[in-house]
C-alpha cells in the first residue's frame, strides 16, 4: 500500500507491487462490508442491550454466513488480503535493501504490523465463534451473543484479552487504510509531472506543506475515528456481558471454550 520513489525501480516489479495493491485493496473494500456489519451487532449493544445485540446478530448473520457470500465475502478476501498483503511485504524487503524509503504518508504509524499481528488473533476469533461452533453442533445460526457473554463471565482473561486485541487492531488498520482503498480504487490517477519544467521553490514549498496540513489533518480524523470506534465497540462487549443473565447452552459453551484455554 505504499507510496514510493518509482525511479531507480524495475519497472516489471514496481507494477507487480502496483498490481498486488489494487488487488488488496478490491479485498479490503470486500471484507469491510462483513466487518461493518458485524461490528454493528455489537455497537447496537450501546443502544438497546443485549437484546438489540441478538436481534442485530439474527437479522444480519444470515447475509455474511450464506454459504457463497460467506466463502468469497468474508473467507476468500481475507485470504486475498493476507496473501497479497505478503507478497507486498517480500518485495518491501527487496526495496529496503536497496536503500529505498517505502513508508506511504497517508497510513498510521504500525499500519502494516499491525496488520500482521491480527492473523493470528482473527483465525483465533474465527476458529472459536464459527468453527467449534459446526464442529459441535454442525451449524452455528442459531447462536446468540450467549456464547460470547459466557466467555466474558467465566474466561474474562482470554476472552476480553481476545475480543480488545481484536477490536483495536482491526479498527486501527481498517481507520487508517481507508482513505488510500478508496483513492487507489475509485480516485483519478495522478498525472506525472516534467520534472525538466521550471517551477520556482517557492511554489513546491507552499504545495509540500498544503500537501503536509492535509495529511496531518487526515491523521487527527483517523484517531478520533479510531478511538470513537473502539470505545464504541469495548462497551457494548461490557453491557453484552452485563446484560445477558441466562445462558441455557452454558454448559456446551464450557465444553467448546475449554478445547482453546483448557479448564
Amino acid at each position: 500500500m505504499p507510496s514510493v520513489d518509482n525511479n531507480k525501480k524495475p519497472v516489471t516489479l514496481t507494477r507487480i507491487y502496483g498490481t498486488l495493491t489494487t488487488i488488496q485493496s478490491a479485498s479490503a473494500l470486500a471484507f469491510s462490508t462483513f466487518v461493518l456489519m458485524h461490528g454493528a451487532q455489537v455497537i447496537s449493544a450501546n443502544v438497546g442491550g443485549a437484546q438489540l445485540a441478538n436481534r442485530t446478530l439474527l437479522l444480519t448473520r444470515p447475509i455474511y454466513q450464506d454459504k457463497g457470500i460467506e466463502t468469497t465475502l468474508v473467507v476468500g478476501s481475507a485470504l486475498v488480503h493476507v496473501a497479497s498483503g505478503l507478497a507486498k511485504f517480500s518485495i518491501r524487503l527487496y526495496w529496503k535493501q536497496l536503500g529505498h524509503n517505502t513508508a506511504h504518508p497517508a497510513l498510521l504509524p504500525y499500519h502494516r504490523l499491525v496488520g500482521h499481528l491480527q492473523i493470528p488473533v482473527v483465525i483465533l476469533h474465527y476458529y472459536l465463534t464459527r468453527l467449534l461452533p459446526i464442529e459441535r453442533y454442525g451449524d452455528s445460526s442459531f447462536i446468540d451473543f450467549g456464547y460470547i457473554a459466557w466467555g466474558l463471565q467465566n474466561r474474562p482473561v482470554f476472552t476480553y484479552g481476545l475480543h480488545i486485541t481484536l477490536i483495536l487492531g482491526s479498527m486501527y488498520h481498517a481507520v487508517s487504510g481507508v482513505n488510500f482503498v478508496f483513492e487507489k480504487l475509485f480516485g483519478k490517477k495522478k498525472v506525472v509531472v516534467d520534472k525538466t519544467s521550471k517551477v520556482s521553490q517557492h511554489s513546491k514549498s507552499v504545495e509540500q506543506q498544503s500537501i503536509n496540513n492535509r495529511i496531518n489533518r487526515q491523521r487527527l480524523l483517523k484517531k478520533g475515528a479510531f478511538a470513537a470506534l473502539s470505545l464504541g465497540l469495548v462497551s457494548g462487549l461490557v453491557i453484552i456481558s452485563r446484560d445477558t443473565t441466562k445462558i441455557p447452552l452454558r454448559f456446551d459453551f464450557e465444553s467448546m471454550y475449554s478445547k482453546i484455554i483448557g479448564v
